[in-house]
């Protein structure tokens, strides 16, 4: 397990993920609830196993941007989770800077709340 190292503030709104790891021959999108985002980052649990260092593409529904937002997201970290579930952190790769504005316009609009 390594060791988390947050740089940002996380909020812990009920965001939901869809994520796949189409490198690792996971070609199926799942589903699952956020723990907690940040603008670099998120927390999520599933029923999938991941190794730390694998390559997600995520899309994130954030209620402040109209569409998903689909971004790349490394697996920073993971542990046993509840229920038999792995837990993850994951760190964004986002390229575009219009996508990384709209996680960081959602977290800071959750974040004055």
């Amino acid at each position: 397990m390594g060791d988390e190292k947050r740089g940002d503030p996380r909020i812990t709104h009920a965001f939901m993920v869809r994520y796949r790891a189409p490198d690792a021959g996971q070609p199926t999108w799942l589903m699952s609830p956020l723990r907690d985002i940040s603008s670099g980052g998120a927390r999520f649990v599933s029923e999938s196993t991941f190794a730390e260092g694998a390559l997600l593409e995520m899309q994130l529904v954030l209620p402040t941007y109209e569409k998903p937002v689909v971004i790349a997201a490394r697996i920073a970290w993971a542990r046993p989770g509840p229920m038999a579930m792995q837990e993850y952190g994951v760190t964004f790769a986002v390229d575009d800077p219009v996508l990384q504005q709209a996680i960081d316009t959602a977290v800071a609009h959750f974040l004055k709340k």
